[in-house]
């Protein structure tokens, strides 16, 4: 079955890979125009979605030979150092499902900061790993879900991303947290795959869940660029 969101259909080979959802989320925080860094642009539907809903796309990816989204470009960037950007460039920069991949998420949220307008928003997600079942995965083994093995050996997982590190990170560049939205009540299974499909039985369990911190699968970050650093980095006592 084809991929349709907001009557725009995708291909198969341009729909999504994130857990279901996750889109959706991130799309809701978009502003109405405006031209748009997709920061990990994958096979490119982001791309594509963006483009038809009339953004102006610049689409970037460590593997550009992914990208399949025909009539559009996509370039190499490796978002553990610095974008070949000028500074002040977007309006938006969106990043789905990326941050997790990186050894330096702070510098890429810097930096993505950095190449955006006055007034310009940062949106990314990321799995919820202050969860319910994340806790309790946790205090059983110190494992998180998303960050086992499996997630690391298979598509590297690397950093857990928590608000209160996002809070932090704010604080030290020209940030500031809107919001937190969640995708819905869910999580992956034990080898740390998203469940496209799932028992009737325990889907509607589910869905009598609220959507939050401790039920969301995955966290969805608004930023703006507003407010100027009221932390230095690597500050410490004398």
């Amino acid at each position: 079955m084809s991929y349709v969101f907001r009557n725009i259909k995708l291909s198969d080979d341009l729909a999504p890979q994130a857990a279901p959802e996750t889109w959706e989320c991130a799309f809701s925080q978009l502003p109405s125009q405006g031209s748009v860094l997709v920061a990990g642009a994958g096979r490119g539907g982001i791309s594509v979605l963006l483009d038809k809903s009339g953004f102006k796309v610049t689409s970037l990816d460590l593997h550009p030979e992914h990208f399949v989204a025909q009539g559009m470009e996509c370039k190499k960037a490796d978002f553990n150092h610095p974008l070949a950007i000028e500074s002040e460039t977007f309006d938006i920069v969106i990043c789905i499902e990326v941050v997790e991949h990186l050894e330096n998420p702070w510098g890429f949220l810097r930096e993505a900061m950095r190449t955006l307008r006055p007034n310009g928003r940062l949106i990314f997600t990321s799995p919820n790993v202050i969860n319910i079942p994340s806790r309790l995965l946790f205090l059983k083994n110190g494992l998180l879900p998303y960050f086992r093995e499996q997630s690391f050996r298979g598509c590297y997982h690397v950093t857990p991303i928590f608000p209160w590190a996002v809070m932090r990170w704010a604080q030290t560049t020209e940030a500031r947290v809107d919001s937190i939205t969640y995708s819905r009540v869910n999580w992956p299974t034990s080898d740390d795959v998203p469940r496209h499909w799932e028992k009737k039985w325990s889907k509607k369990l589910k869905d009598m869940l609220p959507v939050n911190s401790l039920t969301g699968e995955i966290s969805c970050y608004s930023i703006s660029k507003s407010d100027l650093p009221t932390v230095a980095v690597g500050a410490h006592y004398a």
